[in-house]
């Protein structure tokens, strides 16, 4: 199962190139997903309950600035080159707000995108968000001003999305440590 292939990836990830965040200690309760499914007229994917349900459940994971030094006000470059860290949306207790499930899917169905569920970001790109639609099928959500709430399916389920998108980031991290992004 994906989700093993996950939670192995953090038993051995790297410390000293990636800060990791998660609940760890403040996982929430199933009446707490059960409360989140009612408030919303959903059920969510099962491997996305387990997820966030485990100690990795609202994850922010982040290349350490160190390694990937921060963009300064109109600093250029290939758009990759700004997306250093992914955020996985989760519902634990006491979670922070940038982090939570509710206040983002709050967030997203006040702008009018209400047959989705937001689950994942790349820090670094606004325009976008990986979600699930009515169907719990995920879809890449473009928030940008010219194709605002064009939705586009992708394949598999929360745990290959998530894998993938750890796959992206370690290799924008290679290209970065590469040096590939500079400008000359």
């Amino acid at each position: 199962m994906s989700l093993e292939k996950i939670y192995d990836y953090f038993r051995n990830y790297d410390k000293q190139t990636y800060q990791v965040v998660a609940c760890m200690g403040n996982e929430p309760s199933e009446q707490d997903i059960k409360n989140f499914e009612n408030q919303y007229g959903i059920n969510l994917p099962a491997d996305f309950r387990e997820f966030t349900m485990s100690p990795l459940g609202g994850l922010y994971m982040e290349v350490r600035e160190e390694i990937w030094p921060r963009a300064k006000q109109f600093d250029i470059g290939p758009f990759w080159s700004f997306c250093r860290g992914i955020i996985v949306y989760g519902i634990a207790k006491e979670i922070p707000e940038f982090l939570d499930i509710r206040a983002k899917t709050k967030e997203l169905h006040n702008d009018g995108f209400t047959d989705f569920i937001p689950f994942l970001s790349i820090i670094g790109n606004g325009d976008e968000i990986f979600c699930f639609d009515k169907d719990n099928k995920v879809v890449l959500l473009e928030l940008d001003y010219y194709t605002a709430g064009d939705a586009t399916p992708i394949e598999g389920s929360f745990s290959d999305c998530l894998l993938k998108q750890i796959e992206e980031l370690e290799e924008r991290k290679n290209r970065k440590i590469g040096g590939e992004n500079k400008t000359s």
